[in-house]
């Protein structure tokens, strides 16, 4: 008989943005034209899973330092923040392609950060994280597409990222793309 995995919990974490939705352009026959941006506020409620016992709150990305690796502003402080869950290539052509995803999808945005439990900080005292755009979580879309392999480490969403890494074996993305071309 195997014995049972321990019984997991989770909360679920809701946060509140506001963000601007609309641009009006205004024509004046006289003057010429001009472009008068007007804000309309529309909240939006994110859920987001959360490990039990999780430290949650918003952030701005200020600085994009590797395709794992983000300087973020909380509360007025900087901070580095680790992605966990995720590895990626030191050098070479997938870490170049995963840095520039990196930095197109989370420069300069306003981010959800959540701890995890199972996660200390690292030896240089940089938190580890799951980032969040909205609902969609930044760690697994590396793995997802091909930039980065899930690490031996431990961690609460192991599954889900094994899972986002077995599809892009089987469909040959980025780092498990085998194929070579010739000029």
């Amino acid at each position: 008989m195997q014995p049972l995995e321990p019984y997991m919990t989770t909360s679920i974490a809701s946060t509140t943005t506001v963000e601007p939705t609309a641009t009006t352009t205004i024509t004046e026959p006289q003057a010429g034209a001009r472009t008068q941006t007007t804000y309309l506020r529309q909240s939006k409620t994110t859920n987001i899973d959360t490990p039990e016992n999780s430290e949650c709150f918003q952030a701005r990305v200020t600085q994009v330092i590797d395709p794992t690796s983000l300087k973020i502003n909380h509360s007025g402080k900087s901070r580095t923040v680790d992605l966990i869950g995720v590895s990626v290539p030191y050098s070479g052509q997938i870490h170049r392609k995963a840095v520039r995803y990196t930095k197109s999808q989370m420069d300069h945005q306003v981010v959800t950060v959540v701890s995890d439990p199972q996660v200390d900080t690292t030896d240089d005292s940089r938190m580890q994280a799951y980032v969040y755009i909205g609902n969609f979580m930044f760690n697994t879309d590396l793995v997802r597409i091909g930039y980065a392999r899930v690490p031996d480490n431990q961690f609460s969403k192991r599954k889900e990222f094994m899972r986002k890494q077995q599809q892009a074996k089987h469909r040959s993305y980025g780092r498990w793309n085998t194929t070579t071309t010739t000029a």
